[in-house]
């Protein structure tokens, strides 16, 4: 017989930070893609595929210097972020093998962040966040990482896993 679990946590004071469950933190931190759901004040859907680092209880996607059609500030998903700050962040592992399956869902509220060099603090803030994006992407060794960042801040972990019964 086939189990699935799922695990769901919700924190109840969606202002404070809330921890990642370690076994999901492990999942997500070596996923090299997530997406990013956001949605406009008309309440649109918005899926985009991003990198991303993940902390103890925030996700962080770079606006990277990728070539782009618009400024990054006119993208869709920092457009909407700032009309709804709702989104929703999907990581997932597909295999033929169906019993490797997992997926890890996280909701909460985004902002849009700006390291800029004016305090030490700050300082080794971006250092510490541009080393973890150099370690986990190696082509931030060629362009460059940028210094605006969607933080998305958890107050929802979704987990499912293919399980057998034991």
């Amino acid at each position: 017989m086939r189990l699935y679990f799922i695990h769901d946590s919700l924190l109840l004071n969606s202002n404070a930070k809330t921890s990642v469950d370690k076994k999901i933190l492990e999942l997500i931190t070596t996923a090299r893609v997530g997406h990013l759901a956001t949605a406009a004040s008309n309440l649109q859907p918005y899926l985009t595929p991003v990198v991303f680092i993940a902390l103890q209880n925030s996700i962080l996607i770079p606006l990277d210097d990728k070539p782009k059609i618009i400024d990054v500030n006119r993208l869709r998903r920092v457009r909407n972020i700032e009309e709804n700050p709702k989104v929703s962040f999907l990581v997932d592992h597909y295999d033929e093998d169906w019993t490797y399956l997992w997926f890890v869902m996280i909701i909460g509220n985004a902002k849009l962040i700006q390291l800029n060099r004016k305090s030490e603090r700050k300082t080794k803030e971006m250092t510490k966040i541009r080393n973890m994006f150099l370690k986990k992407y190696s082509q931030y060794t060629k362009i460059g990482i940028g210094k605006t960042y969607i933080k998305l801040i958890i107050e929802k972990t979704i987990y499912w896993k293919y399980m057998d019964k034991q």
